[in-house]
C-alpha cells in the first residue's frame, strides 16, 4: 500500500475517479461510531448502491439506537467481506488505528486493498493510498456529500437524511465551531433532495426513554467546578447505568447540556466502561483547544469536541485531565 506524505491530500475528483474505478467496496469508520460517521458511511454507501455499485458497510462496534431509524442502519456488518474487494473506504476515521478490531484483526487485507481515506479531521496522517482530507469541512458527511455531487449519483431522502444527521451531529445542530458556510449551504441542499430535518433533530437531541432522562439527573448530580481552570467534570459509573437500567448511549447530549455552565470554558465527562476504564468527552468554548489534550492522552477530536480513553478510577483519571490541561495551559 502507497502512503501519501501529510502534505499530499488528492482532489475531491481524484477521490470520486478511485470510487468509479471500483466495483466491491466496503466502507468503514471509527470505534464508538458517532452522528457523522454513521451518516457518513451510510450516505456514501446509499448513493453508490444507487450506482450500481456492490458495497458493505462495516463497523467494529454497534451503532446506538437513536441512529437505527436511518435506512440502512440495520444491514451495518460486524466483518468484513469474505470476499475480495477492490476498494476499502475509511469514513471520518482520525487514524487507520481508530477502526479498531476491523483493522486490528485484518491488517493484512489493510495493507494489500487501496484504502480512500475521506475526513475532515486536521490530525489525519494521510494513511490512504488516496485521501481526501478536508479539514475546513464542517464533518465528513459534508465531504461525502461533495463526493456523491462529483461522481452524479443520484441522493434519495434515505441518503439526504443519513449525510444531514452527520452534519447536524458535528456542528451540534449548527451550534458549535464547525459551523460553516458550507455546513449551511450543504444541508440546505439536503433539505431539498427530501431529508426528514425534523426527524433527525429528534433522535439526536430530544428523543429519550424515562430510564435515559433518570440516568442525566444522576449525571448532572455529580458535576464539580474547578474553578481555577474554568472546568466542570461530571461522571457516569457502571452502577449509575445498572440502577437506571440504561445504556451509555443514552448519555449523548451530557456534555453540550453542561458547557451551557456559565463558570466553565472546559466540559469533562468520564464515563467508566465495564473493564473499568474511563472513556472521556470534552467540550470547551472557542478560546480552549481540547483537542490537544486528547491528542496528548492517545485520543483526538476537534478543537471544541474531542474525547480519548485512559485508565480508572475516577479520581485518577481526573488528575491526569488536569495536569494535562495545566502541561498545555500553563498559567
Amino acid at each position: 500500500m502507497q502512503t501519501i506524505e501529510p502534505a499530499a491530500t488528492e482532489s475531491l475528483d481524484t477521490a470520486a475517479d478511485v470510487l468509479l474505478g471500483a466495483e466491491r467496496i466496503v466502507v468503514v469508520s471509527h470505534v464508538n461510531p458517532d452522528a457523522d460517521a454513521i451518516g457518513s458511511t451510510l450516505g456514501l454507501v446509499q448513493g453508490l448502491r444507487i450506482l450500481g455499485k456492490q458495497v458493505v458497510a462495516a463497523l467494529s462496534d454497534p451503532i446506538p439506537d437513536y441512529a437505527r431509524f436511518l435506512t440502512g442502519a440495520d444491514d451495518i456488518a460486524s466483518e468484513l467481506p469474505s470476499e475480495d474487494v477492490d476498494l476499502i473506504v475509511s469514513a471520518d476515521a482520525a487514524d487507520i488505528e481508530r477502526i479498531g478490531r476491523l483493522y486490528e484483526e485484518n491488517r493484512d487485507r489493510f495493507e494489500s486493498t487501496p484504502i480512500l481515506n475521506i475526513d475532515h479531521h486536521r490530525t489525519n496522517p494521510m494513511f490512504g493510498t488516496v485521501n481526501h482530507v478536508d479539514p475546513r469541512a464542517s464533518s465528513t458527511s459534508e465531504l461525502m456529500f461533495r463526493v456523491l455531487t462529483a461522481l452524479g449519483a443520484p441522493m434519495d431522502p434515505g441518503t439526504a437524511t443519513a449525510l444531514l444527521f452527520g452534519i447536524f451531529g458535528d456542528t451540534g445542530s449548527f451550534q458549535n465551531g464547525a459551523t460553516t458556510p458550507g455546513a449551511l449551504i450543504t444541508a440546505a441542499h439536503l433539505v431539498e433532495l427530501g431529508a426528514d430535518n425534523q426527524r433527525v433533530s429528534f433522535q439526536l437531541f430530544e428523543c429519550k426513554r424515562f430510564a435515559g432522562a433518570r440516568l442525566w439527573g444522576r449525571i448532572v448530580s455529580t458535576i464539580e467546578l474547578d474553578a481555577e481552570r474554568h472546568s466542570v467534570f461530571g461522571y457516569l459509573s457502571q452502577e449509575m447505568l445498572r440502577a437506571e437500567g440504561a445504556k451509555v448511549d443514552e448519555t449523548e447530549g451530557v456534555a453540550e447540556y453542561l458547557r451551557g455552565v456559565q463558570e466553565g470554558t472546559v466540559v469533562v465527562l468520564m464515563k467508566e466502561t465495564p473493564e473499568g476504564e474511563m472513556r472521556i468527552s470534552m467540550r470547551s468554548r472557542p478560546e480552549v483547544d481540547v483537542s490537544a489534550i486528547a491528542t496528548a492522552l492517545g485520543g483526538g477530536g476537534h478543537r471544541q469536541a474531542a474525547g480519548c480513553t485512559i485508565p480508572g478510577p475516577y479520581q485518577a483519571a481526573k488528575d491526569v485531565i488536569i495536569e494535562t490541561y495545566d502541561r498545555l495551559n500553563p498559567r
